[in-house]
């Protein structure tokens, strides 16, 4: 059996960029695991982490990540307590970290595809769903898996330091991060105004924080092939704060007539909702290209800019 089924680390060596296939191999090899993989290049689509996809000799495939930067080296710290946190609380799988340094963090892969890959010829794919019509029992494991994660009580949430921020800093950060990009972004006047209106109306903002994932875009989604939910990935933006993040993510991958039934769902489940949670979620959606935008000014990536500023334009258009 391969000593990486049962070593666990929790490293803190001091970092350094891996920038080849063999050298975060070596990096896994010097923590007890010893994998081989077929790959030549790094896979480099992930934003904050290079990645190897492996297998052990038992045949077992394992995911090997290394950060791209040294922020990421901080927050990795964080995702693993999140994810020690969510791990026995929810109805689907997360990734269980068996290695933990500040260079190489490894982990059994999880079974199921994810709801979306990128396909060299044709761009986007999506994978046992359609985001046009989501099937019911999608629906039904969505909703089933926010409302465990939501129920996660405050106190565990502090007791495994996992960050928490309150409504009244997400919303601050929200103006910030609109005022620092405005230029960069030029939103229209209509869509400016609309943002602003959003930041303001203390009618649809939650008066109640939850347990959120952060990034739960169709990527990090694990599918059966009848479209069930089965695992969740990449943990890094995960916090206790505003519940309608997740949702946001929702509404932009499946519009607003599977956001209600899904939320319906969700409440049927235990799940705690508000008068305004629909309508938030949906402008916090409008206004996700300036959070998109001030990340990617923070990790200098211009390739996340053009992709605010698409989302940005899509919005325009809807709203013409």
């Amino acid at each position: 059996m391969t000593e990486g089924n049962h070593f666990s680390s929790a490293g803190s060596s001091s970092f350094a960029p891996l920038d080849s296939t063999g050298a975060l191999l070596e990096a896994a090899r010097r923590e007890g695991l010893r994998l081989v993989t077929p790959q030549t290049e790094l896979d480099q689509t992930g934003l904050d982490f290079l990645v190897v996809h492996a297998h052990d000799e038992e045949g077992v495939p394992w995911v090997v990540r290394t950060p791209r930067r040294m922020a990421v080296v901080a927050s990795a710290r964080v995702e693993a307590r999140v994810l020690a946190l969510v791990r026995p609380h929810l109805p689907v799988a997360v990734p269980h970290w068996r290695v933990h340094t500040d260079q190489v963090i490894a982990y059994p892969r999880l079974g199921d595809i994810p709801a979306i890959s990128v396909d060299p010829a044709v761009g986007v794919v999506w994978n046992r769903i359609d985001p046009k019509a989501p099937s019911p029992v999608f629906l039904d494991s969505y909703a089933s898996a926010l409302a465990a994660l939501q129920r996660i009580d405050r106190r565990a949430v502090e007791e495994a330091g996992v960050p928490i921020k309150t409504i009244d800093e997400l919303r601050q950060l929200q103006a910030r991060a609109m005022d620092e990009t405005r230029a960069l972004l030029s939103p229209s006047e209509e869509i400016w105004a609309r943002w602003q209106r959003w930041l303001a109306n203390d009618a649809i903002w939650p008066r109640h924080l939850a347990m959120v994932h952060g990034d739960l875009h169709a990527g990090h989604l694990l599918l059966a092939e009848d479209g069930r939910l089965t695992g969740i990935l990449d943990w890094t933006e995960a916090h206790f704060g505003d519940p309608s993040l997740d949702w946001a993510l929702f509404f932009g991958m499946f519009g607003k007539d599977a956001l209600d039934a899904c939320i319906a769902r969700f409440e049927a489940a235990g799940g705690v909702t508000w008068p305004g949670l629909a309508a938030h979620a949906a402008e916090r959606w409008v206004a996700f290209p300036a959070l998109a935008a001030k990340w990617a000014i923070d990790t200098d990536n211009q390739g996340v800019i053009e992709h605010a500023r698409g989302m940005l334009a899509t919005t325009a258009a809807e709203t013409t």
